[in-house]
């Protein structure tokens, strides 16, 4: 039994990697581990270093509890395509080496990406699809 991350971001292009990374886990007969990295809402860590007291513990309760909505949604939609144990994880950080940093955590056999993702659309490949080629040593797939 093997471990396959799916890393989400709640966008069309995280909707199917899921969709593959279930199915492929399912197949393999492997845990499907679900990653959705807060920071990965185009706010730098500068932003947080800004804000004082209430401000900051509120924007980062209200970015915790929207990765924990997105992860949610997308343990259901990975049920629905037929995975079996389905895991969940939130981290706070840079988001391609915070995937990179759980996936060799966690022995991950693979990291799935869809290739683009809340960024800026009509790129060819998305930031964190493109550091995540460039810098994994962990196999990677990046659903169209």
């Amino acid at each position: 039994m093997g471990l396959i991350l799916v890393a989400i971001d709640g966008s069309e292009g995280s909707d199917r990697a899921i969709d593959y990374a279930a199915r492929r886990a399912k197949a393999d007969v492997a845990d499907l581990l679900i990653v959705n990295i807060v920071g990965g809402y185009g706010l730098p860590e500068t932003i947080f270093a800004a804000l004082t007291g209430d401000q900051s513990v509120w924007l980062r309760e209200l970015l915790e509890s929207e990765s924990a909505t997105t992860l949610t949604k997308g343990r259901d939609r990975a049920r629905n395509a037929g995975a079996g144990t389905v895991l969940l994880e939130s981290r706070t950080g840079e988001v391609a080496s915070s995937i990179i940093e759980i996936a060799e955590e966690k022995g991950a056999d693979a990291i799935v990406v869809g290739k683009s993702g809340l960024g800026r659309a009509g790129v060819l490949l998305g930031s964190v699809a493109q550091k995540l080629v460039v810098l994994s040593r962990v196999p990677l797939t990046v659903v169209p």
